[in-house]
């Protein structure tokens, strides 16, 4: 299995060393805590990537964070002057896997009251493997009782940091499903996924285009947002234009009102197009809604019965309908009307960043709606 990416820096360098006091509150954990860590890092000690081992299962591997894919480890770097490290836990019962500092690992464990040899030895660099065969330089293992991704050492939030300013992925959201390029039973026709161990969080490196950055660009980009929260197959978008009717008439430049009903978004949700264009990831409501909005663009065409394709950067009337439904209906006025001839009304329904709505499965109806009506 071949990965194209760049070295992952999952977990800030500077970790500030714990000052933990042993008290009730720990209720007897800390010591066994810091005894599972030292056992759990000596144990892996000797890990390679091809070492075996099971689904889903978490280690470090030449002081790397790891992750077992296929039967074998996929490894990705931490921080330069960091390392891979199975941590005690400090609140409950348990260890973490993060990315630290040798001298944070020791001071953790050492303040757990446990020894051992992996809590005074190797403080080098991460450099792939510096520290394999080394009985202090430590190496993490699967958590024993609570989910790395919760913790306080763990991944971005480093103890207590905003996971939405660390410029670091948290191993809790690594999808290890992204490494499998789909083909274990494939359909005829079917092609191979891309495939990442990191999220494809540096893809955009890979490719020879600007970064979105918020910006339409013409051109074209390539955007790095994640997509974000998917809405469930229950809350799937759905649109129905109530004026114009599907082959109705309207009158020649003369001004018109656009109705159309919409169900499961949370309209009157947009965000400056020009500044902020594909720049976050969907979010939904507390009903797991997607917040969004909606727009409605004519085109005209030859006939009712024409199969030309037309073309998108052609429109008689685009307008993006950003207000909030009224009684579960959007509206718009054409207030300069068409001129005559053949139109298509079409919805575009998006999240407030103006992407397209996502959902839950691939099969299903048209999130959009689409309309033929005539203006004489």
């Amino acid at each position: 299995m071949h990965f194209t990416f760049v070295t992952l820096s999952l977990v800030c360098a500077a970790l500030a060393r714990p000052t933990v006091t042993l008290d009730k509150r720990q209720g007897g954990f800390a010591l066994k805590n810091g005894q599972d860590a030292i056992a759990l890092n000596n144990k892996f000690a000797g890990l390679n990537a091809n070492s075996p081992c099971q689904a889903g299962e978490n280690a470090c591997v030449n002081n790397g964070f790891a992750q077992c894919v296929g039967g074998k480890f996929v490894v990705q770097g931490c921080a330069p002057g960091t390392i891979c490290a199975a941590l005690p836990l400090v609140n409950a019962p348990g260890t973490s896997i993060t990315c630290t500092t040798a001298a944070d690992r020791d001071a953790r464990i050492a303040a757990t009251g446990a020894k051992g040899p992996s809590a005074g030895g190797n403080t080098g660099n991460n450099n792939g493997g510096s520290s394999g065969g080394n009985t202090g330089g430590t190496k993490p293992t699967p958590n024993t009782g609570n989910n790395g991704g919760n913790n306080g050492g763990n991944g971005g939030n480093n103890g207590g940091g905003d996971a939405q300013t660390s410029r670091t992925l948290d191993p809790a959201v690594i999808a290890t499903g992204f490494a499998n390029n789909g083909q274990s039973k494939p359909e005829p026709g079917q092609v191979a996924s891309l495939t990442s161990s990191n999220n494809f969080i540096n893809f955009c490196k890979t490719v020879n285009r600007p970064i979105t950055n918020g910006a339409q660009i013409a051109d074209g980009s390539c955007n790095p947002a994640p997509m974000g929260v998917i809405a469930a197959k229950s809350k799937m978008p759905a649109s129905k234009f109530l004026n114009p009717a599907n082959l109705g008439k309207v009158k020649a430049n003369t001004p018109f009102t656009v109705q159309m009903a919409i169900q499961n978004l949370e309209t009157g949700h947009f965000v400056n197009a020009q500044e902020n264009y594909f720049s976050a990831p969907q979010q939904v409501n507390g009903q797991g809604v997607i917040q969004g909005h909606s727009h409605i663009v004519m085109q005209k065409m030859e006939s009712l019965t024409s199969n030309k394709i037309l073309d998108p950067t052609v429109f008689a009337f685009f307008k993006g309908l950003n207000g909030a439904a009224q009684n579960g209906v959007l509206s718009t006025e054409v207030t300069n009307g068409l001129p005559r001839g053949v139109y298509r009304l079409a919805s575009i329904n998006a999240a407030a960043n103006h992407q397209p709505v996502l959902v839950a499965v691939a099969q299903h109806g048209s999130l959009d709606d689409v309309v033929y009506f005539t203006v004489e």
